[in-house]
């Protein structure tokens, strides 16, 4: 772990009031290279909004607290808990980890949660860490293995930062489509502008949103027009919830902007093939055959590169932008 004086330093540079959600940025940081080194990589694809942060948005995007994954396998839920428990025994560069059983780890239907509380030689009374693994569904198309974009503190690390297996980008947007549709988070919000004018497929990203809500098997199937409604709801936004999150210069929010910038911007949603619409239209799930032919035609036609050949050109990004 760094030292107190130099996370200060960064946090300041950087443009944070709050240092210690900028612990919080380095310790994930530390945390993935723990995942990797003890072998739960193999069994996670990366995702989320600290995915966003530390593989596409970099310095200039909001700062995240937590780790989201999806399960790559068929590990019960129970069992990937108990190898999360296992990576968390040993301490790890400075970190130690401990939790409580009852309250800070727990298996669902579709996934499991651990929550440490994550110490080290200058903060004895910890942080808490939310881990989440999803098995509600297994990633739509090829992992990628995506190098974190360089920031100025790993300059301070005692290691190199590595690439993680990752979502596709378009698939970390669906899925961020599904959660705005679901529930209205300003973090959603912002995260969705952020990547509103940023390439990628935009015929993919229609696509999996179909599927995803789909899979999500909540009475519902994909609404452009809902999804809509659902982001624009401005005033169920906690505005400091996100505040605390974004560096001084970006802190003056305009939700008006942001809910404008994602309704113009995402207005291809609205456009779903044929069998896209009887798709959004199965609320009972009945068309178990059209989707999983969605599904393995979309993977095939996508073209995107299997994690296995992305490691040569990974490694070549891996120290990023000098900063």
């Amino acid at each position: 772990m760094i030292t107190q004086a130099q996370l200060q330093r960064h946090a300041r540079q950087a443009g944070y009031t709050n240092a210690s959600f900028f612990e919080t940025e380095v310790i994930l940081t530390l945390m993935l290279e723990m995942f990797l080194e003890r072998g739960l990589a193999e069994k996670l694809a990366f995702k989320g909004g600290t995915f966003l942060r530390k593989m596409i948005f970099g310095p200039g995007g909001r700062l995240s607290t937590d780790l989201d994954f999806t399960a790559i396998g068929d590990a019960d839920p129970q069992d990937m808990l108990l190898d999360i428990m296992t990576a968390l025994s040993e301490p790890y560069r400075g970190l130690s980890f401990s939790y409580e059983k009852d309250k800070d780890v727990y298996v669902t239907e579709d996934g499991c949660s651990a929550n440490p509380i994550v110490k080290h030689e200058w903060n004895s009374r910890g942080t808490k860490i939310k881990i989440q693994v999803s098995m509600r569904e297994k990633p739509t198309l090829p992992l990628m293995l995506t190098p974190q974009i360089a920031q100025p503190y790993f300059n301070d690390l005692d290691f190199k930062p590595s690439p993680f297996p990752s979502l596709a980008l378009e698939e970390v947007i669906a899925e961020k489509i599904r959660a705005g549709q679901q529930r209205a988070k300003v973090r959603d919000l912002w995260d969705l502008s952020e990547l509103a004018t940023r390439p990628f497929d935009r015929d993919a990203v229609r696509k999996l949103a179909v599927l995803k809500v789909w899979q999500a098997n909540e009475g519902v199937g994909f609404d452009h027009a809902a999804f809509i409604s659902k982001i624009s709801q401005k005033n169920s936004y906690d505005e400091s919830d996100l505040r605390q999150l974004l560096r001084k210069d970006r802190s003056k929010i305009d939700l008006g902007k942001l809910v404008s910038r994602v309704t113009d911007n995402f207005a291809f949603l609205s456009s779903l093939t044929e069998d896209e619409i009887i798709l959004s239209k199965d609320v009972r799930r009945a068309e178990v055959s059209l989707y999983q032919l969605s599904t393995k035609e979309f993977a095939n036609e996508t073209g995107q590169t299997p994690v296995q050949t992305c490691e040569a050109e990974a490694a070549d990004d891996r120290s990023g932008p000098s900063l």
